[in-house]
């Protein structure tokens, strides 16, 4: 008999089998706590790639299934790879402009001494140039110690193509408007992407918000030249540029949107001293146009002086701006929610029922008041007229030769 042929004892097959079992088991265990660390690690290398993707290229080009379809404020996007997601390409570069803008220009504030000489900014301030092509330079312009005026600018045309653009004798106005929208979403990139064709201002302006050194800053967008061809204030016939402030009429001003209002309208004066500066119709935009007179007069009520404060400000270098790759986190907090309009109290609609929530604890919708119906009308139906057989068609082919 071969050693092939002779059978393996009893005891031995028992041990082989033993051994494998015992392989298999450990191999088995070895790869469930691998699995973890193997999705740890999957989830560390796509962070990593996240952050090393540049800001400006962050979600562009991407599907848009996943963005929040109602989004009420600036941190009601929804977030996908750790980014906001916005419903549209347009809003998403606008936003992506914004932050590689804060990004690019982050470095120490100034101290408090820089503003001592005028507190409130009530004096003359030395800002910013508008250039001849229009543009305000992009960068973040301190207010104070803890606040500044982001500059972005977010082309509506895109590299090599040209804007219709006034001339100066054209100019008459410059108009503070409020985007007013029965959802409550005034998120200012939303806005920028909802303005189409010539419906638009060259300037749009953010609520405030928090950096992530606890700074706080408004972002106003630059979409167009200043002097642009557009249509946004029918009542002046659009003679002039304008501001799109996010603040629905039942807001109230925000401090620092005062702020960054007083100094574009100031900006865009000296520019083009010709200009009156105006609100766009009833209380819309009066708030700012209010803020922007009171510092006149505060200005004008100074002694005499020659000190002229120089606000400090950190131009954003394209350079910088295409490189930087911080990540959500690094740039900014995120602010709560508006709360929700009920949908019986929306201008488009007649009022209803509203429905509200007891306490914090108890959220059970209650209705204030019971639904009224039409009564049912009494009696028997009554027919009109005697009903009638309804006539046949005549088919040209059964006509009578």
């Amino acid at each position: 008999m071969s050693d092939a042929q002779v059978p393996t004892p009893p005891n031995r097959r028992c041990s082989v089998t033993g051994w494998l079992t015992g392989t298999a088991l450990t191999a088995l265990l070895a790869l469930v706590m691998a699995v973890p660390m193997i999705w740890s690690n999957a989830a560390i290398a796509q962070s990593s790639s996240i952050d090393a993707t540049g800001i400006k290229t962050r979600n562009v080009g991407v599907s848009r299934a996943r963005a929040a379809p109602l989004p009420r404020s600036e941190s009601d996007q929804t977030l996908v790879d750790r980014w906001p997601l916005y419903r549209t390409e347009r809003a998403q570069e606008a936003f992506n402009d914004a932050m590689a803008t804060l990004a690019a220009t982050a470095g120490p504030a100034p101290t408090p001494a820089t503003f001592a000489a005028c507190p409130r900014l009530e004096c003359a301030l030395r800002l910013p140039a508008i250039a001849g092509d229009g543009w305000i330079p992009a960068g973040r312009l301190w207010s104070s110690p803890t606040e500044y005026v982001l500059v972005v600018h977010s082309p509506r045309l895109r590299s090599g193509q040209s804007y219709r653009r006034r001339t100066v004798m054209d100019m008459k106005v410059f108009v503070y408007h409020e985007f007013l929208n029965s959802s409550r979403n005034t998120d200012v990139f939303d806005t920028i992407s909802s303005h189409k064709g010539y419906v638009f201002v060259p300037l749009y302006m953010g609520k405030q918000e928090t950096d992530a050194k606890g700074h706080h800053f408004v972002t106003v967008v630059q979409v167009a030249p200043v002097d642009v061809v557009s249509i946004h204030a029918s009542n002046y016939g659009s003679a002039g540029p304008g501001i799109e402030v996010a603040k629905n009429s039942s807001d109230a001003l925000e401090p620092l949107q005062a702020t960054a209002g007083a100094l574009i309208g100031t900006m865009v004066k000296s520019t083009i001293p010709r200009l009156r500066v105006v609100n766009h119709h009833g209380n819309e935009g009066l708030p700012m146009l209010a803020s922007y007179e009171q510092r006149l007069a505060a200005v004008s009520a100074r002694p005499t002086s020659n000190k002229v404060l120089a606000l400090p400000f950190v131009a954003a270098a394209p350079q910088r701006m295409a490189a930087v790759t911080d990540p959500l986190e690094n740039l900014i907090t995120r602010r709560g929610l508006s709360p929700r309009i009920p949908v019986a109290q929306r201008g488009f609609l007649p009022p209803a029922a509203t429905l509200v929530a007891r306490t914090s604890a108890d959220t059970q919708p209650v209705l204030l008041e019971p639904p009224k119906l039409e009564p049912r009308p009494t009696g028997a139906p009554t027919l009109l007229e005697p009903a009638r057989a309804a006539p046949r068609p005549w088919h040209r082919f059964n006509q009578p030769s």
